[in-house]
């Protein structure tokens, strides 16, 4: 399988897993090419026309020939030179890496992390919060995203990978979308009536059950196992935290009572208590697995991938199953 094509397919899932109506996808792609057939030639020079076709700022190949053969890849949650340096070492040592994925963004990607937050409101919104609250909310947090990634070394790994001549890319709100999707579809279909009956579908899925034994298990942080659980948001998707102001609108306009989310912050937690919604944290790190294996899965079903885990990915094969 060429490296393009583990692009485009890995960008199509995260499609198909994304819980906004498609349309809506669209009409942000279609803002994205307005934007673009009206700039100057100078300005068409330092336009990521990636944008034109990929909804997903933060998913992106960041180094090396589209038309390489991938046939082995190292894996990993977070990407750093080290990482690029592994696995030069074991190019060196005979094992062919033909590529490094990472979860998190780098480059270029990082850079649009906050242009993939607006997912975050859509979702939202179809649950009844008013999108205007939404958008309002959301946009001084926005701001203070896209100003703190400016901050950031954004390409240290992608110049080792340069260097070393590794072919990197990241998978970020494709993987999101897609432990989001799964995990919102288990709680449905198993209908759990209190928190508890939450907590424990989580530690049946193998990424959560192996992180549990290893370092972090999924936790009620706000609320007890005798809550009842009513209608469960997986809040998963959508590039980093909300901002903290969002669970009064949740509180007062949806039917949510529990958040699953991969982090909470205190002051997320003390929000959340306020605003008497129950809160279950399913670590980032397994999470983030989870969504990178659903991704691995249908890439395998297009062509075989051998794949090595670093940075705190493990690698579980569901599509055999």
């Amino acid at each position: 399988m060429k490296l393009r094509e583990i692009y485009r397919l890995s960008v199509e899932a995260g499609v198909e897993a994304d819980q906004r109506p498609k349309e809506e996808i669209e009409r942000r792609l279609g803002v994205e090419r307005d934007k673009y057939d009206k700039l100057r030639d100078k300005e068409r020079e330092r336009f990521d026309t990636e944008r034109l076709s990929n909804p997903f700022a933060d998913t992106r190949v960041l180094y090396g020939d589209p038309d390489v053969e991938v046939s082995t890849v190292l894996v990993g949650i977070d990407i750093g030179a080290a990482e690029i340096m592994l696995a030069d070492r074991l190019r060196s040592r005979g094992e062919a890496v033909d590529l490094v994925i990472a979860h998190h963004p780098l480059g270029r990607a990082l850079a649009g992390l906050a242009d993939v937050m607006s997912v975050q409101t859509d979702l939202l919104a179809q649950h009844g919060s008013p999108i205007g609250q939404l958008e309002s909310v959301f946009a001084g947090r926005i701001k203070d995203v896209a100003v703190s990634v400016t901050a950031a070394n954004h390409n240290r790994a992608v110049d080792a990978a340069r260097l070393l001549d590794v072919p990197l890319m990241c998978i970020h709100t494709p993987a999101d979308n897609c432990v989001a999707q799964f995990i919102g579809t288990k709680i449905r279909e198993a209908k759990p009536l209190l928190l508890g009956d939450v907590l424990y579908l989580l530690l049946d899925i193998d990424e959560y059950s192996q992180y549990a034994a290893e370092t972090a298990e999924p936790r009620i942080i706000v609320g007890s196992k005798e809550n009842r659980a009513g209608e469960v948001f997986v809040d998963m998707t959508g590039g980093t935290s909300a901002p903290e102001g969002i669970y009064e609108i949740i509180s007062k306009s949806t039917d949510i009572s529990t958040m699953v989310c991969m982090h909470v912050s205190r002051e997320h937690k003390k929000e959340i208590e306020k605003h008497h919604l129950n809160c279950i944290v399913a670590p980032h790190m397994p999470s983030d697995t989870i969504g990178l294996n659903l991704i691995l899965d249908s890439l395998e079903s297009r062509g075989g991938l051998n794949v090595l885990e670093c940075s705190g990915f493990r690698r579980v094969n569901r599509s055999h199953r």
